[in-house]
């Protein structure tokens, strides 16, 4: 069974944020909401969304599987390393990719998808 939950449209797009099946927890396209910030700004924006949505799924930092980040430009990749860094659960990391590429929106940095995997309690 799949769960699927904060729709949220992009565009015309229609998305869920969050979907779930099992023990396997999907986030989608986080972007930052305020498109006039630098790189940190927006990285920190993401984040922070992200642990809401963990939070909200009943899971944190450290069940994140992997994540995916995509960068309009590989010259942030320094700055989105320092708020990242801050965030994420040094001791159990996610595996994680930094691609760059054109995002939709000229004024969009970065764009983060993640997924989560809670083992079942026994």
């Amino acid at each position: 069974m799949i769960t699927r939950t904060n729709p949220a449209p992009m565009d015309g797009a229609k998305r869920s944020l969050v979907c779930k099946t099992g023990n396997w927890t999907h986030f989608t396209g986080l972007q930052p909401r305020n498109l006039d910030g630098d790189i940190k700004e927006q990285a920190r924006d993401v984040v922070a969304q992200l642990e809401q949505l963990l939070s909200e799924a009943g899971l944190v930092q450290s069940d994140l599987f992997t994540v995916t980040i995509w960068l309009k430009d590989m010259r942030y990749f320094s700055a989105l390393n320092s708020v990242w860094n801050g965030w994420v659960d040094a001791a159990n990391p996610p595996a994680r990719t930094c691609v760059s590429g054109e995002l939709y929106r000229p004024d969009l940095l970065l764009e983060i998808v993640a997924v989560a995997y809670r083992e079942a309690a026994a």
